[in-house]
């Protein structure tokens, strides 16, 4: 479960960061944070967990909805490598809203046209890694990925990511695909994961001590990111040609060198079969709508974590791939519930790391808007489907004309919007059919999982009818709890233009066996022959 209207007990409301410091912890601490100020020349120590809302000019606690700091700018990268290095108050646009104590924290610097654009160093790492607490923590550990994620080899030989014993990186963030997909990217990818790795390097290099605490002005080396669209809001000074990023808000077109279907491995599933539930994470977090974050208390590893949705960032991937989320043990249940039982939380929780001596459930940030073009990539889950709409074309008569997929939404708290086996998007496919001259459409989601008995949607419609309603129909579908939207179809198309026609039994639950396709295909011919 996730909640959006997280507030910062120790911050006033409508608290506006001006400026974000260095990093710092005392010598007797493991975990850092990190100075930030805000109006009314108030300054905070925040927690290095809450990263990934921390930027220039956005509002904490606010009171009311309120439009983007300063101006846009965006750019396509050439090589984010061959960037130039400077402190923040080098850029003359950081000076006119300079409010913070920020000045000499360290920033990249792009050529644009003829334009200097500083990019705050940490800024850029909050988009590129920072979607989550979990991953903000590792990125300061020395070698913390190699720690808690072993990969190896599948028997096909694609890529095994195995989550350790022990590791961090909660059970419940590997039930969205999009989290494992942007953690895939981090641990297979060459150039991503080489930089990730050069924060905890840079930190050792570039960490002092000022009587019992060490600081650490951030740096790090950035990916080369070649062709990589940068969408942000800042200031501008004309009279220098500089630019200061407050805030970056996009980052599309993202490189990637993972191909194919990852799997992941976590050895909680196992325990977790049935429903019963493991320590944490496991357990679903429910709370009223009002509760409050208290950075200075660390969570309870035995109580759950709740998600936190911030302001997102838009990220999205040059060359998508599938994640799977698999066990290496099943057994029969009768019914399964979420992920784990679900637990109600007190009204105060804790962003920070979890640990024995924790006393509040924990309160986890994810920032993640993944706006990957990627849904051809579940076209695979159709193929029976396909196989069936072959034969119509090949036996029947029928003519193809367009075949589409689309990613069912999440409606309430349900989640039958995800696959509950390897937890990836459902899709419903269309297919545009033309028989004579009428046209029908073919409506397909996927059951692979054994999630429901759905039969096979077949609707006598005008031209474009489904697309001017692609939405009430996924809607439709998702409140039915995975069933066909029966009353809108006979108000809009009248008795007679729809019919479901039911898959032929088959042994295994979501499974159409490959001698049971002719007969399926011959099902829907009939039906469009008797309508024609």
């Amino acid at each position: 479960m996730s909640k959006s209207n997280a507030r910062f007990k120790k911050l006033d409301n409508d608290s506006k960061v001006m400026g974000i410091g260095s990093l710092f912890r005392g010598l007797d601490r493991k975990g850092w944070a990190i100075n930030v100020d805000f109006t009314g020349k108030q300054s905070q120590s925040m927690q290095f967990s809450n990263i990934p809302v921390l930027a220039r000019k956005r509002v904490l606690n606010p009171t009311q909805q309120l439009k983007p700091a300063g101006l846009p700018i965006d750019f396509v990268i050439n090589n984010a490598q061959d960037w130039g290095i400077a402190k923040a108050s080098d850029c003359p646009a950081y000076h006119a809203h300079h409010h913070g104590g920020d000045g000499n924290q360290m920033c990249f610097v792009a050529t644009v046209n003829t334009k200097r654009v500083f990019i705050p160093q940490l800024e850029f790492a909050r988009v590129l890694f920072y979607h989550d607490p979990f991953l903000a923590r590792l990125s300061l550990q020395h070698d913390a990925l190699a720690e808690d994620f072993m990969l190896g080899l599948r028997e096909d030989g694609q890529p095994l990511i195995v989550v350790r014993e022990g590791a961090e990186y909660p059970v419940s963030y590997f039930n969205r695909d999009d989290n494992r997909r942007f953690l895939s990217w981090v641990l297979l990818d060459s150039a991503a994961r080489a930089s990730f790795e050069s924060i905890s390097m840079q930190l050792v290099k570039g960490q002092f001590q000022k009587g019992s605490y060490l600081h650490w002005h951030y740096q790090f080396t950035p990916p080369p990111l070649t062709d990589v669209k940068l969408g942000a809001r800042g200031w501008e000074d004309r009279d220098s040609g500089s630019f200061f990023v407050w805030e970056i808000t996009q980052l599309d077109n993202l490189p990637s060198d993972v191909e194919g279907e990852i799997d992941f491995y976590h050895p909680a599933y196992d325990r977790r079969v049935g429903g019963k539930p493991t320590r944490g994470d496991s357990k679903q977090g429910e709370s009223s709508d009002e509760f409050e974050l208290d950075d200075d208390e660390l969570s309870d590893s035995d109580k759950a974590t709740l998600t936190l949705i911030s302001k997102q960032v838009s990220v999205s991937f040059q060359n998508p791939h599938i994640t799977n989320r698999i066990a290496k043990k099943t057994k029969a249940v009768n019914n399964i519930v979420g992920d784990g039982d679900k637990e109600v939380l007190d009204k105060e929780l804790s962003p920070n790391e979890k640990e024995e001596s924790g006393n509040l459930p924990g309160g986890a940030w994810n920032n993640l808007d993944d706006q990957t073009d990627d849904v051809h990539l579940y076209l695979g889950k159709f193929q029976s489907f396909l196989n069936m709409v072959a034969v119509l074309e090949s036996s029947h008569g029928c003519q193809v004309l367009n075949l589409s997929l689309e990613k069912l939404p999440r409606v309430g708290d349900g989640k039958k919007h995800w696959l509950a086996d390897t937890q990836n998007p459902r899709c419903l496919a269309i297919v545009e059919l033309l028989h004579g001259n009428r046209e029908f459409i073919l409506l397909e989601v996927d059951t692979s999982d054994g999630a429901a008995k759905l039969s096979t949607m077949l609707l006598k419609s005008p031209h474009g009818w489904v697309g001017i309603n692609k939405q009430v129909i996924l809607h439709g579908i998702m409140k039915k709890s995975l069933g066909w939207p029966n009353d809108f179809f006979r108000d809009q198309l009248g008795d007679g233009s729809y019919k479901g026609i039911p898959h032929s039994k088959s042994k295994h639950s979501g499974v159409v066996a490959p001698e049971v396709i002719d007969p399926w295909a011959l099902r829907i011919a009939s039906w469009i022959k008797r309508s024609v």
